[in-house]
């Protein structure tokens, strides 16, 4: 493959994923690709789980939402950590050897997934240093085409 034709290609995934948030180490995160899957769990059910990724020095870096199905759109979520209501978790893996999970503990996201698989919104959220000792509030915002 060409690198023209290669770099069209990014440049086209870039136009359908805008997935941003900032980090507890004051850097963004700007995921390249945003992913959609199909789960289940105790409490909520039948969920649906997006996953945003973003590759820094060829690792990766993930945030994950997961809400209920039933629930298509949502004007005042909230983000608990348990298996209720919306869950949000960044996984760092900059370092293989001790990758991290934050967990959000609590916040509000307001999303709406459309029939297309748009999935467009905002999250405001406490979420988990990566030294467990405290929290840091992280902002998002997205407005991205999901992919099987």
């Amino acid at each position: 493959m060409s690198r023209a034709a290669t770099k069209l290609d990014q440049e086209a995934l870039a136009s359908e994923v805008n997935f941003t948030a900032n980090l507890e180490d004051n850097s963004n995160f700007n995921a390249a690709i945003t992913t959609l899957k199909s789960s289940t769990t105790p409490n909520r059910g039948e969920v649906w789980v997006v996953v945003a990724t973003e590759w820094k020095n060829g690792l990766p870096r993930t945030f994950t939402i997961t809400f209920s199905k039933d629930i298509k759109e949502e004007t005042d979520g909230v983000i608990t950590d348990n298996d209720e209501h919306v869950s949000l978790i960044y996984n760092n893996y900059a370092d293989p050897n001790s990758p991290t999970l934050q967990k959000a503990r609590r916040g509000s996201i307001q999303y709406t997934m459309g029939a297309d698989m748009r999935f467009t919104g905002s999250f405001t959220a406490y979420i988990d240093k990566a030294q467990g000792n405290d929290s840091y509030l992280c902002t998002g915002l997205f407005d991205t085409e999901l992919s099987w």
